[in-house]
């Protein structure tokens, strides 16, 4: 389950990037400067800081990291995750740091993750570099495409420099989009694994559809570049989380004490954050995974198996 969860927050934030009161020529205004900065991303290389938190009853985990996506679709990250995980059972509380990479290759997403002084990776489903080069040159109109999941865009603030949008859009529908460019992505992928993701992301569309999420988007009002972009992603991740508990009460799937615990906890007192800032143009930065880590990287966990690591070492405290 939470491999969906990464899969989907991950692709979608590649995609995505990034008030129903307002008078008509407000609401026109404000559709223009969310259309030149939705284009100014697609060609844009520069480099960014990205902060994501999930907070819940007795765990805490942040990300925290640097990174560069550049305009042919390839991208490095940088950073590290930390969870803080409270046994309930002992109160024992644990801490743990821990390093990652990750990387855009072929039409895969690559995590590297290093505990316990061992690299381990994920493959996820990415964005082909023909793909984006097709979103680039305009064959494919991923920006009308991606206007089926906005509910309203509103302009928030306009100065002399900067201009601040607020984009609402509903998730199930924005889940739609993403798959169906990540189908058309599809590269090497055999066709099980392209039917499973389908699969994965149909059935997320359809338990998160309505679900409304809200994104802040600053922009600089010359270049139309983007400077931040924040969301709370606590909709998306509470949504998901009751459309699980659902389906186990559907006598759809089977979840045992731990994994139901961990739902409830998600579906109803978690609150997730994200936070982008842009840092300009940076040639000289170096994301990239080392080859060291590349090789010696072992098929990895998924996100429970971290959680579950977490928690063990908080038994051994």
């Amino acid at each position: 389950m939470w491999k969906k969860i990464i899969a989907a927050v991950g692709c979608s934030v590649l995609l995505w990037g990034g008030s129903s009161a307002y008078a008509a020529d407000d609401q026109q205004t404000a559709m223009t400067v969310y259309r030149d900065a939705y284009m100014a991303r697609l060609h844009d290389d520069r480099a960014a800081n990205t902060n994501i938190d999930l907070f819940g009853p007795n765990y805490h985990w942040e990300l925290n990291a640097d990174g560069q996506v550049l305009r042919n679709g390839s991208m490095h990250w940088h950073g590290e995750m930390s969870w803080d995980f409270t046994d309930q059972k002992t109160n024992a509380t644990s801490h743990e740091d821990i390093p990652f990479y990750v990387e855009q290759r072929d039409n895969l997403l690559i995590l590297y993750i290093q505990r316990e002084n061992t690299w381990s990776k994920m493959s996820l489903p990415g964005v082909s570099p023909e793909l984006i080069a097709s979103w680039n040159n305009g064959t494919v109109d991923l920006f009308n495409d991606s206007m089926q999941a906005i509910k309203r865009v509103s302009l928030e603030h306009d100065t002399d420099k900067m201009q601040g949008l607020r984009i609402v859009m509903d998730v199930g529908k924005m889940l739609q989009v993403t798959n169906k460019y990540l189908d058309e992505s599809k590269g090497k992928r055999s066709s099980e694994k392209r039917q499973a993701q389908q699969e994965a992301y149909a059935e997320m569309a359809q338990g998160l559809m309505g679900t409304e999420l809200t994104v802040d988007w600053v922009v600089d009002k010359t270049t139309h570049q983007t400077i931040t972009v924040s969301v709370d992603l606590t909709p998306f991740i509470r949504g998901y989380a009751q459309h699980i508990l659902n389906e186990m009460a559907a006598g759809k799937i089977k979840l045992n004490d731990e994994e139901r615990a961990m739902m409830e906890s998600l579906g109803y007192f978690s609150e997730l954050k994200f936070y982008m800032t842009y840092l300009g143009v940076k040639q000289n930065i170096n994301l990239t995974v080392p080859e060291e880590v590349r090789k010696s990287a072992e098929d990895m966990m998924n996100m429970k198996d971290i959680q579950k690591g977490v928690s063990d070492a908080a038994k051994k405290s």
